[in-house]
């Protein structure tokens, strides 16, 4: 019974000190997405909008995958405190060092209002992940989303979500539609001019 306690004793010694002493990992490198978050509310002080029931949303996506997408955030900033003439050129920056060269810069555009965009895409094997940054006046927006690019086809040509189709048109039988009016001879056809 003494060796018993001995032993239960050593051993939580053993695990304290191994937890004490095991070095610290490094903080690993924020994602993209965090280190645009970080950059709008330090430099811009950008307030976080919540969008209410956003997680069920998300949920409902990752379960059903319409259209092929996977996952999806949204997440909005207000009351930005920026100037007009440095922010196109600060956004180029941080987007650069924030996205590695796996990703491609698909467009930026900046409206002569102020008005900026700025998306990325990255292939992962079959999926492909989208980055959208939108900045207006006071108000930004990041739209993160990973989607199946051959599902995102299918449900092009055939929107269907549980099996109900969401095209509008309905399917008429050849039968039924009418053969079209023949041309009656004795309409004349326009004179073509020839030179």
């Amino acid at each position: 019974m003494l060796i018993g306690k001995r032993i239960l004793v050593a051993s939580l010694l053993a695990l304290l000190v191994f937890c004490f002493s095991a070095p610290a990992t490094p903080p690993s490198k924020p994602n993209e997405y965090e280190s645009i978050v970080r950059h709008l509310r330090t430099k811009y002080r950008a307030k976080k909008v919540n969008i209410p029931f956003m997680w069920l949303a998300r949920f409902a996506v990752s379960v059903v995958r319409p259209a092929g997408v996977k996952s999806f955030s949204v997440t909005l900033f207000e009351d930005l405190k920026f100037s007009r003439e440095t922010l196109d050129k600060e956004m180029r920056t941080v987007m650069k060092n924030s996205f590695t060269g796996e990703w491609s810069s698909i467009f930026r555009a900046r409206s002569a209002e102020g008005q900026q965009a700025y998306m990325y895409m990255r292939e992962q094997g079959k999926t492909v992940r989208i980055a959208l940054v939108t900045i207006d006046k006071e108000n930004a927006a990041i739209i993160r989303a990973t989607f199946s690019p051959e599902k995102l086809a299918e449900f092009i040509n055939d929107p269907k979500i549980f099996g109900i189709s969401l095209n509008e048109t309905k399917e008429v039988k050849k039968e039924e539609t009418p053969a079209p009016a023949p041309v009656p001879a004795s309409v004349p056809l326009p004179a073509k001019n020839v030179p």
